[in-house]
């Protein structure tokens, strides 16, 4: 893939209905360009796939996307095989990924096991206005960010140190909950192709949670808001009920390779995006 690939890979994106901008295909190339690949014919983009390695203890594998009109030609297991070969040729141990239910028994054929499912809860302003709540957070600042890269490790399992310094810049509001002079927890709110985005949310307790993301859905402008919530994860299911949310679809996280990277769910009520982890 390279810049070039960039506008045909975003309509894949659109036929597909996904919620990514152009922006996030040019972090995706920014952050691995020789790790995003395309596949074409004659000149035509028919498949996409992206990933991202976080160190060498884990890569993600996001964004496998293929023309409605290609599909069962075996263009996803060319694109997921050429990923799985640059991965190995990383010396990556684990690999993980976010399935689709049509994309999951390709990806058990190529090795992956099922870890747990996560489902995508959305929500319009038709569904009533967002409450402003009366939270003790406030905004991010430049020397809250390594703090914040360290709570997101502790829930996630790994350090994204130049995912989160990304999302982070391009983020419609970025907030952190303190206590005792400590960040126990933070959270982000993204604009999207469809909808904004709430997500990453990483705190100690469904309390600091509540706090995060009542303050974020305050001040959304979207019509439409989407939060990827860990089905684990009960705190943060019946703060999307009690915010008016409604499930839209469930994916299946995957993982392939040894030592597995165990994310604390209990932690994470909401996740960075499908594509990132």
């Amino acid at each position: 893939m390279t810049a070039a690939d960039l506008s045909a890979c975003d309509e894949l994106r659109s036929l597909a209905g996904w919620n990514q901008t152009i922006a996030d295909w040019q972090q995706f190339l920014a952050t691995q360009p020789d790790g995003c690949f395309v596949i074409e014919e004659r000149g035509h983009v028919l498949g996409c796939v992206t990933t991202i390695c976080y160190g060498s203890t884990l890569a993600w594998i996001g964004m496998m996307l293929v023309h409605p009109d290609e599909r069962r030609r075996g263009i996803g297991r060319v694109l997921m095989k050429r990923c799985l070969a640059y991965l190995d040729g990383c010396g990556i141990k684990c690999m993980k990924l976010d399935a689709t239910p049509a994309g999951q028994p390709l990806y058990e054929q190529l090795g992956f096991a099922s870890e747990w499912t996560l489902t995508r809860w959305s929500r319009s302003k038709r569904g009533g206005l967002f409450s402003k709540s009366n939270s003790p957070c406030r905004d991010c600042t430049p020397n809250d960010l390594e703090r914040v890269i360290a709570l997101d490790a502790t829930a996630f399992g790994v350090r994204r140190e130049e995912l989160l310094r990304a999302l982070v810049a391009h983020s419609e509001r970025v907030l952190v909950a303190e206590a005792g002079g400590q960040v126990i927890g933070a959270g982000l709110l993204r604009s999207g192709a469809r909808a904004n985005y709430l997500g990453p949310v990483v705190a100690d307790s469904p309390e600091t949670a509540a706090s995060l993301i009542g303050e974020l859905l305050s001040v959304s402008a979207s019509e439409n808001v989407f939060w990827d919530i860990p089905d684990a994860n009960a705190a943060a299911i019946e703060l999307a009920v009690a915010h008016g949310f409604e499930r839209a679809r469930t994916l299946t996280r995957m993982a392939r390779g040894e030592p597995r990277v165990i994310h604390q769910t209990q932690h994470i009520f909401a996740i960075a995006d499908p594509a990132l982890g």
